[in-house]
């Protein structure tokens, strides 16, 4: 009878073996490269917004409400940076707390509120696109005009299919 640390062994090989087989199939493998990518990109582009004492999440919401005319739901927030409502509550609160962003009743509906960027909120994500243009030009600067336009297309095409195709909690 095997030990337990042999049964470990012998599950361990059989599910790389596995996996192995399966990395063969071009979508799979297609599909684990992205996510490595993602998870490079995202530390990457975290590093140069962390200097500014925020991170990824939080100046995409002040980007995305700069792009809507300064305000918008919390919903429409959650659904434009593609960040669940609870992440974007907390978010919210934060740049409210360091005054980049305020709630507002709505004018619309009394049970909603708007969040809104104010001054310093502005101000910081003028300071922060050029280097945030620095960094994604270096990052990118491995790819030509051609391919930087097919991975937009392809990445956009593969996101809302993706969110499409996620099974309701």
């Amino acid at each position: 009878m095997p030990t337990s640390k042999e049964a470990d062994s012998e599950a361990i090989e059989s599910l790389a073996r596995e996996i192995k087989d399966i990395s063969k199939v071009v979508r799979f493998d297609s599909l684990i490269l992205l996510t490595y990518a993602a998870e490079a990109v995202n530390r990457y582009l975290g590093y140069w917004i962390k200097k500014y004492g925020q991170d990824q999440t939080r100046i995409n919401i002040l980007y995305l409400l700069i792009g809507n005319g300064g305000s918008l739901t919390p919903t429409s927030i959650s659904e434009g940076v593609n960040r669940s409502k609870h992440a974007i509550t907390r978010a919210i609160d934060i740049l409210e707390k360091d005054a980049l962003v305020r709630r507002e009743p709505s004018l619309n509906d009394r049970r909603s509120l708007n969040v809104v960027i104010t001054r310093q909120g502005i101000d910081l994500a003028k300071k922060t696109l050029p280097a945030l243009q620095r960094a994604s030009s270096i990052a990118t600067s491995c790819l030509n005009e051609e391919q930087i336009n097919e991975l937009k297309t392809i990445s956009t095409k593969l996101r809302k299919w993706v969110w499409s195709s996620m099974p309701e909690d």
